[in-house]
């Protein structure tokens, strides 16, 4: 019974939540650090695709990093050495997190107009190839001048589509990225505030 007793009262302490939430800070800490490093191997930051890709899975993991820090800040409220580095850590991230949102747009734009490029382009070589079938039909070729003007209005109606479709999907995708790191940039910087200004309890 004493030692029941023992155990009950050390749950009830009020340093055990925190020290919990403390440990599990550090696990989603952790856990998303390694999903980064993994995801950003090989680095390549000259790259546009590379960088779009590592933001946009840096805005999908950014919650998980939000939820680390906030938990690690509280298990930390009553340790000073631990609380002032993990609120100025907090701020530095949510203003890095802010300014992402700049290259996400930049890069979300570059790649936008380097696919209506390529779709553009290999658009208008079917159609030169179209015109000069028209022009100079070669011996073995059986479709009417008929067919040809409606593959040439196909290839036309396809190409308008797609390139539809490439900047609805793109300005989603920036869309989503830029609202997620925005998101957790401002509840970052909010988290840092607050962990520079509460008292020790």
């Amino acid at each position: 019974m004493a030692t029941t007793s023992y155990s009950d009262s050390n749950l009830s302490t009020p340093h055990l939540p925190r020290s919990l939430c403390h440990i599990v800070g550090i696990a989603c800490l952790a856990g998303f650090a390694v999903d980064m490093l993994v995801l950003a191997v090989p680095p390549d930051p000259m790259s546009v695709e590379w960088r779009a890709s590592i933001l946009r899975q840096l805005s999908d993991r950014s919650v998980i990093l939000l939820f680390g820090i906030a938990l690690t800040l509280y298990g930390s409220l009553n340790n000073p050495q631990t609380k002032k580095p993990i609120s100025l850590a907090s701020l530095l991230l949510g203003v890095f997190f802010s300014l992402c949102c700049v290259l996400v747009i930049h890069d979300g734009i570059t790649i936008q107009q380097e696919a209506i490029n390529t779709i553009n382009k290999q658009a208008t070589q079917v159609q030169t190839q179209i015109q000069q079938a028209q022009t100079n039909p070669p011996p073995n070729l059986k479709a009417t001048p008929e067919q040809l003007q409606q593959a040439s209005k196909q290839v036309k109606t396809q190409a308008d589509t797609l390139t539809q479709t490439t900047r609805i999907t793109a300005i989603k995708t920036t869309f989503a990225s830029v609202g997620n790191l925005l998101a957790v940039g401002v509840g970052l910087i909010s988290l840092g505030r607050y962990g520079s200004r509460v008292r020790r309890s």
